[in-house]
């Protein structure tokens, strides 16, 4: 606890001396009003492609199936396919956001505000968030994390015509150290074990197609032991 209430007094410190302007605007307000749009989707399910690009391995784009299920139930399905980072694919964003936290307002560009967001339990997975919200659409375009033990991932969203605020496109870029890749992940593929021992970066590129949302989704579907 005491970590993190070091990074909001920083914050706070900063923002009060240095960005007066800013406090006029109310992060937890934005927070709020992201949330309670996200809350619309109870349960969704839909088909993705999965393209992962990682310097030291090929791995050909695999085809999936996802399904949620408020408030937190997921599901991914994909015949030889591990997740990687599982932390930023499964669908733990407004979960994340949901939980005790302070949203500080840092600033903003042409489209976004900006903020930081600093949980307030110890039991969080992460120390602090940096997110992008859609002044406009009120959603969140970006978010950078930086997790207890599992390093930093960038996450970056893009929307289509949808009603509901679920994205098109995710992209997730990690640090290559901080993740493990299972043996049942690599399988047979050829690995270049030169680049396998270097400090790099690596992404997830996940795009949907044939949303279904708000419709019936059996708790079995769930059920990681069950293959159906």
């Amino acid at each position: 606890m005491i970590r993190k209430s070091f990074f909001l007094f920083i914050f706070s410190f900063v923002l009060t001396t240095s960005f007066p302007v800013y406090a006029q605007v109310n992060a937890e307000e934005i927070l709020a009003t992201v949330l309670k749009r996200s809350a619309e989707v109870k349960s969704f399910e839909a088909d993705v492609s999965i393209d992962v690009d990682v310097d030291f391995i090929r791995i050909p784009v695999k085809k999936g199936r996802v399904f949620y299920k408020a408030p937190e139930k997921f599901r991914f399905r994909a015949t030889g396919f591990v997740l990687v980072p599982k932390k930023g694919m499964n669908f733990s964003v407004m979960e994340m956001l949901n939980k005790k936290n302070t949203a500080i307002y840092v600033g903003a560009d042409d489209i976004n505000h900006m903020l930081k967001i600093v949980p307030m339990t110890d039991e969080s997975e992460f120390v602090i968030a940096s997110v992008w919200v859609d002044k406009a659409k009120k959603r969140i375009n970006k978010m950078d994390v930086t997790t207890n033990g599992q390093g930093n991932y960038i996450m970056e969203f893009t929307y289509g015509t949808m009603q509901y605020d679920l994205p098109e496109t995710t992209k997730v870029t990690f640090d290559i150290q901080q993740v493990d890749i299972p043996l049942k992940f690599i399988g047979n593929l050829k690995v270049d074990q030169k680049k396998a021992g270097e400090r790099s970066k690596g992404s997830v590129s996940l795009v949907y197609s044939n949303y279904k949302v708000n419709g019936e989704i059996p708790d079995t579907v769930f059920d990681e032991t069950i293959e159906n």
